[in-house]
């Protein structure tokens, strides 16, 4: 049993992309910020490596169930084919058996041909013998005294001799007659009796050649039943080592289920910990900045009644601030500079690499030195020249903390000048002047909101 695109490939490629996004907080441009991972890109990445573990968890387990089927199918057909090897090799034997016995039968009845054949020989001989001999005593009878016993007995010279010469004649001849009778019935016994096995023999060759078909064709059945019955404990033999494999990956993907679960839970409560820290300080610096507005309205009043009233044609107009206070806002950034805005967040023809591009921020058309502002309060993340920045020139980046469940950072390109490098700045607090360094046509700000490290409109959060 075989897993498809094995597991272990998808997540080495799953492990490699993990790696590759960590190493940078802000995807898709081209500087990555020099800071530590943050939990919440950390928490992404987690979340998405638990996801594909749970589902390298569900494919393993439906590839173990597909192999303990299979092996569950094989046990199903061993014992039929273990029966089987078995009766073959059983039916084999009897084969043998039999066929032995018909080879034995052969090689009885052949003898016995051979042996009936020696004695129709020996038997005939004898026959050949016996005329002979007769026909030599008849000759022998014929030149003494003529033919007939009567002719023997005449030549007798005393009635006695005569009586005895006529016994003794046909006495002889009883006898010669007699043995050629015996030997004649022995040679037809003979005859018969090899004719018979003869026959036996013709017939115990066909029995023994029917037995060797049979033999060859039970050895044939037996060698293919336990070709089959050693094909299917192979078989099992290697799903159950794949069953044991799965098992083991099953086991694998479990705990890494559970690691990979612990780690969200744990930068859950580090992120649940970091919000609550995060909305303690704004509720804080809320109420700070509360109360330095209560006492600069107090002191504006204490001012207005102290200071004599003047006549509106005589007073004198006051020169424009060259550091004007900062935009307010409502929402949860405020405006990074007075200046109108002279871009916006989006696909837009590229000014000096004429290609259409996204734009990834929102574009302040202020004049070169004016102020620039911390849209929120926030931790300087890094302060950069345009060496080190591609396209952005002089660059602070400014990690706003988490707002809307969301890692917020804010950037603000091509400064002129720093006026703050590190460190925790305020809401409105001024952090650089405007410029034209980097790829720029003109002094403008080029300001950046970034949710997880992906650049987003800015007017959803201004």
């Amino acid at each position: 049993m075989q897993r498809p695109t094995p597991p272990q490939a998808r997540r080495r490629t799953r492990a490699l992309t993990g790696a590759a996004l960590s190493l940078c907080l802000l995807a898709g441009v081209g500087h990555a910020f020099a800071a530590t991972p943050d939990p919440q890109t950390q928490k992404g990445q987690v979340d998405q490596d638990l996801k594909d573990a749970r589902g390298d968890l569900r494919e393993t387990s439906k590839e173990l169930v597909a192999a303990y089927d299979k092996l569950a199918a094989t046990r199903k057909k061993l014992p039929g084919a273990r029966s089987a090897a078995a009766a073959a090799e059983r039916a084999e034997t009897t084969a043998k058996g039999e066929y032995d016995d018909a080879v034995a039968a052969y090689d009885l009845a052949k003898a016995n041909e051979d042996k009936a054949e020696k004695q129709l020989k020996t038997t005939s001989s004898k026959i050949t013998t016996s005329r002979r001999a007769v026909a030599g005593f008849a000759g022998q009878l014929y030149q003494q005294q003529g033919m007939g016993t009567l002719a023997v007995a005449v030549g007798s010279e005393t009635p006695a001799a005569f009586i005895d010469r006529m016994i003794m004649a046909q006495s002889a001849g009883d006898t010669q007659t007699s043995a050629l009778e015996e030997l004649s019935t022995s040679r037809a016994n003979l005859v018969s009796t090899g004719d018979r096995l003869e026959a036996l023999r013709e017939k115990t060759s066909t029995a023994k050649a029917t037995k060797q078909t049979k033999l060859a064709e039970a050895t044939r059945a037996s060698t293919k039943a336990d070709t089959k019955k050693a094909a299917l404990e192979s078989l099992e033999s290697d799903q159950k080592s794949q069953s044991a494999k799965l098992s083991r990956e099953k086991q694998k993907d479990k705990k890494r289920v559970a690691s990979l679960q612990a780690q969200s839970d744990k930068l859950t409560k580090i992120l649940q910990e970091r919000a609550r820290k995060a909305r303690v300080r704004e509720a804080a610096i809320k109420k700070a900045r509360e109360a330095q507005e209560r006492r600069e309205a107090d002191a504006r009043a204490r001012a207005a009644r102290s200071t004599p009233s003047r006549n509106p044609s005589t007073a004198s107009v006051s020169p424009p601030d060259p550091n004007p206070p900062a935009p307010s806002s409502s929402g949860v950034l405020q405006a990074p500079s007075n200046a109108p805005v002279s871009s916006e967040f989006g696909l837009r023809f590229h000014p000096i690499y004429r290609t259409w591009r996204l734009h990834a921020g929102r574009d302040y058309a202020g004049n070169c030195g004016s102020p620039v502002y911390a849209a929120d309060s926030g931790t300087i993340i890094s302060a950069l020249p345009p060496g080190s920045t591609g396209g952005y020139g002089n660059q602070i980046v400014i990690d706003q903390g988490v707002k809307r469940g969301s890692s917020l950072a804010t950037t603000y390109n091509h400064l002129q000048s720093f006026a703050v490098r590190s460190g925790r700045v305020s809401r409105g607090q001024v952090i650089g002047y405007v410029g034209t360094t980097g790829n720029s046509t003109g002094c403008h700000l080029h300001f950046e909101t970034r949710e997880n490290g992906t650049p987003v409109d800015p007017r959803g959060w201004l």
